[in-house]
């Protein structure tokens, strides 16, 4: 019986530092020394190699009231601007957008950018710029409200699959 208890736990071990690996894999978080390579995709995923979350980090939640006709419209832009971003900005290190369930023409995105240059640059980028101006006249408020982390060592790790 204990042989087979030391099996199961030892099995576990393996699965959960494969799960690691795996997890390694799929969203690498590289040093500074990486960055004159930032913009090279890997092979083996979609996004981009990112930047660690410096001091000037940003975490903010972008608060989205669309009007109800415009609501489809608005998702697909939404989509495709925190695909892009994600995928191609090694400064933007989450793009998650949710909508209320009460008030589905509510939108709240969590974004991080791992510097206010990172910040800067996403602002300025054409898939932002074109998710910009075609949704203008979709969004009846917008609030945007800076956030201090609780728990610093907390890290998010959004990708795309």
């Amino acid at each position: 019986m204990e042989n087979i208890k030391m099996k199961v736990v030892l099995s576990l071990f393996l699965l959960w530092n494969i799960s690691l690996l795996m997890c390694a894999q799929s969203v690498a978080i590289q040093p500074d020394s990486y960055k004159a390579n930032a913009n090279v995709t890997d092979l083996n995923m979609k996004m981009c190699i990112k930047y660690p979350m410096e001091a000037d980090g940003i975490v903010r939640l972008s608060k989205i009231e669309v009007y109800p006709q415009y609501l489809d419209e608005y998702i697909k832009y939404a989509a495709e601007v925190g695909e892009v971003s994600l995928c191609t900005e090694p400064g933007v290190l989450t793009m998650y957008a949710v909508q209320e369930k009460e008030n589905p023409c509510m939108v709240t995105i969590l974004e991080t950018y791992a510097t206010r240059e990172a910040y800067e640059k996403h602002v300025a980028s054409e898939h932002f710029q074109k998710y910009k101006k075609g949704t203008l006249h979709m969004v009846k408020s917008l609030i945007l409200s800076d956030q201090i982390p609780l728990n610093p060592n907390n890290k998010v790790i959004n990708y795309i699959q």
